[in-house]
């Protein structure tokens, strides 16, 4: 019991800290971005918010969603599979962290090929927008932006499974300040346009860098010689890929297995989650995409304060209350599916305070913030409806938590299925929408979309429930 206190305690803890840091952060970078939006062209606007941001998710999405996953399941210091012997004890959990470490650090290779294909593809593309100046550095910068990040990965990745939430806090909100800066430094102050978004999306990057491996650095140096229970990572060669000394692998079989069974989820949540932006790119206008990319940042401001913190810290915090049935006592998972059901209810009662309240007073909040710059556009309208999807995103996000987070493997693999056919609907939800409706319909089709794609969780989130309780 003693051991889910300590998870329950470090996932609070980590919601807090997550929370803090996005709403000091994103308040911060939310009045100096609103600054920017108002003072910046709308077609370098459109570029950098649709175009740019499209490139760098396909490359961070598609390189380190799975595998984040599937280390974030694994549980580094749980020992209870090991020997009475210390010494081997040890060496068992040195072994897990290398295979762990290992895992991650494949990331990188495929990031690199794939910011070779996706750069070829938007600076060959029929509709690449060469008119507005720099276009092409930009571009550049925003995939050595997108590999640096990657370099960061297998720290990441470390801190989010060791529960380190005040070292994701203070690194990310560090990295957040300087990307505001920078970018109003070298987007309004130095005029640089799409150049001057490429060089503040390295400059969060490079923090990013600089920041985990320094802390690992930092504490491995000064806990070198204390190998127990708190202290993982004990050697700097630990950080790095390399064969396991016991049984001289370099992976983990069901780690991999694993990994592809997420790998197919994570380009059918692309689909889901950028599909929009990519239709945005081949259909709609410039001036379209910058009204886009100012009302999904508005409307997504609950979801980066509070939901994607939320999401996180279950991500980490579901796999470690929730062990395999065989291994875990019924009557404590039945206290740890209420903390489940309190959560969920939380979230619903913002989603219906977005739904009711927020399309009302979506044209008074544009005309408020950017000085009247779109009142003979229909963004209010667009806001509007994007209200209505935030309300879709609360719900989606803690279920989806937990259903990726304890499923067995032959759940996952229906949840694929059920993936794939949510994402060829969406695809199609959104260009039939899109046509008719514009960007309404995109948002239209996001939210019919996510309506199947939670009913679909819900559906193996009562399998699971049924599982561990009832059978």
């Amino acid at each position: 019991m003693s051991k889910s206190k300590n998870v329950l305690e470090s996932g609070a803890i980590g919601v807090m800290y997550l929370v803090g840091l996005q709403i000091v952060s994103r308040g911060f970078t939310f009045i100096f971005n609103t600054i920017m939006v108002a003072k910046v062209d709308s077609e370098v606007l459109g570029v950098a918010m649709i175009q740019f941001q499209l490139l760098a998710s396909l490359i961070l999405f598609l390189s380190r969603e799975a595998i984040r996953r599937t280390c974030i399941r694994l549980d580094l210091s749980d020992n209870s599979s090991s020997s009475n012997n210390k010494l081997n004890s040890d060496s068992l959990k040195i072994e897990k962290i290398q295979l762990f470490v290992n895992l991650s650090w494949i990331i990188l290779p495929v990031g690199i090929i794939l910011s070779i294909l996706f750069e070829y593809y938007f600076s060959t593309s029929d509709n690449v927008s060469n008119s507005v100046e720099n276009y092409y550095i930009g571009l550049r910068l925003f995939t050595y932006a997108s590999l640096l990040e990657l370099a960061s990965e297998p720290v990441y990745i470390l801190a989010t499974n060791l529960l380190l939430f005040k070292v994701r806090s203070l690194v990310e909100g560090t990295a957040l300040f300087m990307k505001t800066f920078t970018t109003y430094y070298f987007v309004v102050y130095k005029n640089y346009g799409l150049k001057g978004f490429g060089y503040s999306q390295l400059s969060y990057s490079l923090v990013l860098v600089i920041g985990y491996y320094g802390y690992f650095i930092i504490d491995t140096i000064r806990n070198g010689n204390n190998k127990n229970q708190e202290n993982l990572i004990t050697s700097l060669s630990q950080l790095l890929p390399k064969k396991t000394v016991l049984s001289h692998r370099w992976f983990d079989s069901s780690a991999i297995r694993m990994t592809m069974l997420y790998t197919w989820q994570s380009i059918q949540k692309l689909v889901l989650t950028e599909g929009e932006k990519f239709v945005l790119y081949l259909s709609e206008s410039l001036l379209n995409q910058a009204i886009f990319s100012v009302v999904s940042a508005l409307g997504s401001l609950a979801a980066r304060f509070l939901f994607q913190p939320i999401e996180e810290s279950c991500f980490s915090m579901f796999p470690k209350l929730y062990k395999a049935t065989t291994d875990s006592d019924k009557s404590k998972d039945k206290e740890n599916v209420k903390i489940l059901a309190l959560i969920m209810k939380f979230m619903i009662i913002i989603a219906l305070l977005f739904v009711s309240f927020g399309p009302n007073y979506s044209d008074l909040l544009l005309n408020l913030l950017y000085a009247n710059k779109f009142a003979a556009t229909n963004a209010g309208a667009v806001l509007g409806v994007y209200c209505l999807y935030v309300g879709f995103l609360a719900i989606n996000g803690v279920s989806e938590a937990f259903v990726h987070s304890v499923s067995r493997e032959d759940q996952l693999k229906t949840l694929n299925w059920f993936l794939f056919l949510i994402g060829i609907t969406y695809l199609g939800l959104t260009f039939i929408l899109s046509k008719y409706y514009q960007m309404i319909g995109i948002i239209l089709a996001n939210c019919l979309s996510m309506h199947l794609f939670t009913f679909n969780l819900f559906y193996i989130y009562t399998n699971i429930l049924l599982y561990r309780y009832v059978i």
